[in-house]
């Protein structure tokens, strides 16, 4: 029996995570930062913290063990589930028959749960999520559904940039995307709290329902963000046509990332406009090593830095806050946190113009140029480089914009709505200190 005093938070999760023994867990770090926060602002509500997530390969453990954090469940508060193990989803058979499985296991879960956070399953034959979201509509849970990127132009993306066939893009367009849709749609109609990331995402699904909110998944805290004495400094620096213009990706090195665009328009600003330019790869993935022999043919092999993946921690910050630029050339939507802790660290961003960062350009620290044209992007680098006046204009917009949009407001205001629309109370909430700049429809 439960105590009836007792309340669990549970997210369902496709987040991959390594067992290391009954009671220690790896998981990426910025998200462990993130459960950490959150189980401390749900603490007066909620007495349990309960996590599923999906574990990982010992082979895929071993590859990205030197970027997660470890986490003891009885120290942090936490308590992790899985849901399934990476390796038995190898197959269509296996999705179909492993798919029963995890639904008991979310019936149960789910069950005993004060509130679930789940969220779109983007596998249409393995829809964990959705499933979730249905369990927590059948067992009458208040529920939060979160989609953190507007999935709607990925397949004519693809098909434009070659990277997928006319058979991948109808199937996609046609099929896949009109069940993520539904699931969408559905959400809006049976959960407590949607949050979508994007204005026309937020716009298009919610129609005006207050409990549909436009949101960000800050990552950085306000100790994170450059102090003022080290904004001034590199402010001084940035403006040395002396120095060369230090640019700088981070992330994951994965085809859909741009990298190698942002490396040909690098080159190109440098080859063709003589732009003093240094730039900056921070990350691991599958495409390193194409990459490095790329900057290597492009001959600028002597311009371009690969520092590997970092942790995420102060000293990634500290790393961060020497660079000017922020390249973010990705070839299908995506809305990933660099942006933002790139604006904690005073660099502005120089990007595609996809819906996420066209959204940001409205802060002020965010330039974009058409999507995908490495040209125009090359431009915008040289231009940048004489410009630089320009760049730290912009750097003190970012930095300005992360105060106001750093992860403990968002966790706040995420807390503060789902409790409102969840119909929970507690005692005397603290108001959150709001900027003035924030996104247009964020409420």
């Amino acid at each position: 029996m439960r105590n009836s005093d007792s309340k669990t938070y549970l997210m369902v999760l496709p987040v991959y995570y390594y067992r290391l023994d009954s009671q220690t867990v790896a998981l990426e770090s910025a998200f462990v930062k993130h459960l950490m926060l959150l189980r401390e602002k749900i603490s007066p509500i909620f007495n349990h913290l309960v996590v599923g997530l999906v574990e990982m390969s010992d082979e895929e453990y071993s590859h990205r063990k030197q970027w997660l954090s470890v986490v003891d469940e009885s120290e942090a508060g936490i308590r992790f589930k899985s849901l399934y193990r990476v390796q038995d989803l190898s197959s269509k058979a296996q999705q179909f028959f492993q798919l029963f499985r995890v639904a008991n296991r979310l019936k149960s879960l789910i069950s005993q749960c004060d509130l679930l956070h789940t969220g779109l399953a983007a596998n249409i034959w393995f829809p964990m999520e959705f499933i979730a979201t249905l369990l927590g509509r059948i067992l009458k849970k208040p529920t939060v559904y979160v989609v953190d990127i507007d999935f709607r132009n990925t397949a004519q993306m693809s098909y434009e940039t070659g990277t997928w066939s006319l058979k991948s893009y109808l199937l996609c367009k046609y099929i896949y995307d009109s069940f993520r849709a539904l699931q969408v749609y559905c959400a809006s109609k049976i959960c407590s709290l949607i949050l979508l990331k994007g204005e026309k995402l937020c716009r298009d699904f919610g129609r005006g329902k207050p409990n549909v909110k436009n949101f960000l998944d800050a990552a950085h805290s306000r100790h994170h963000i450059i102090r003022r004495d080290r904004l001034a400094q590199k402010l001084l620096n940035l403006e040395d046509q002396g120095r060369p213009l230090e640019v700088v990706y981070f992330g994951r090195l994965t085809p859909y990332k741009g990298v190698d665009r942002c490396l040909h328009a690098v080159a190109i600003a440098h080859h063709q406009f003589g732009c003093d330019v240094v730039f900056h790869v921070i990350g691991s993935g599958e495409q390193l090593e194409e990459l490095k022999r790329l900057a290597q043919s492009l001959k600028i092999i002597e311009r371009v830095i690969f520092h590997g993946a970092l942790p995420f921690n102060q000293d990634f910050f500290e790393k961060l806050y020497s660079y000017h630029l922020l390249l973010a050339a990705p070839l299908n939507e995506d809305t990933p946190r660099s942006a933002l802790d790139a604006m904690a660290a005073g660099i502005p961003i120089l990007a595609f113009d996809t819906y996420y960062y066209r959204d940001l350009s409205a802060t002020g620290a965010v330039d974009t140029v058409a999507w995908p044209s490495i040209e125009e992007m090359s431009q915008k680098i040289a231009y940048y480089s004489k410009n630089r006046d320009l760049l730290a204009d912009m750097a003190v917009q970012a930095v300005e914009f992360a105060k106001q949009n750093t992860q403990e407001e968002w966790l706040q205001r995420r807390f503060e709505w789902t409790l409102a629309f969840a119909g929970i109370t507690q005692p005397a909430l603290a108001t959150p200190q709001t900027g003035q700049r924030q996104l247009s429809n964020v409420s």
